[in-house]
């Protein structure tokens, strides 16, 4: 009788750690997936309007982040001379092909010259809006994403260094639509 009970014991510690090792593992990789979203703080505030009015593409005819067809834009803010930033034009020119529910646009800072090589290098299909300077889109850093809705609503913002950083913008920013 003593051994069917110090067996229902071990048995019982075992179900115990299986179950509380899963649970920490579950909940490591929900905060790890939310928390990919870097420098949220930066930028132009979340809930605001995305000032897109008078910026043309060089690249492409004007576009509209407002009441179209697509969940949302994901607008990068890029330099010409930012290294972390050609890594991730083929990330962004994947994802285009690969994730055509969402609008694309790039922000990028140089000159008409070097904007155009850099378009020409890797072969970005996305809208391209050159730009002298960033101050108006409150730019801390490059490269920088922000999500807007179709409303053209920022919601969600934040640093964009690889493919999880997009991923997370892309989470957060529908999980503000849908909300």
């Amino acid at each position: 009788m003593l051994e069917m009970l110090d067996l229902s014991n071990i048995i019982l510690w075992c179900i115990v750690i299986v179950v509380s090792i899963s649970v920490f593992v579950i909940l490591r990789e929900a905060i790890k997936a939310k928390s990919n979203l870097y420098e949220q703080q930066e930028g132009l505030p979340k809930g605001s309007d995305f000032p897109l009015e008078s910026n043309i593409p060089i690249n492409g005819s004007p576009m509209n982040i407002r009441n179209n067809e697509k969940i949302g834009t994901l607008i990068f803010l890029t330099a010409t001379s930012c290294s972390t930033c050609s890594k991730v034009y083929p990330i962004i020119n994947d994802y285009q092909k690969n994730k055509p529910l969402y609008q694309y646009l790039i922000f990028m800072l140089g000159t008409e010259e070097s904007v155009n090589n850099v378009i020409k290098q890797y072969n970005i299909q996305s809208p391209v809006v050159r730009m002298d300077d960033l101050k108006d889109l409150q730019a801390p850093f490059v490269p920088f994403g922000y999500f807007v809705s179709q409303d053209g609503v920022i919601r969600a913002k934040g640093v964009v260094n690889n493919e999880g950083h997009i991923q997370s913008l892309i989470l957060y920013g529908e999980e503000k639509v849908s909300a």
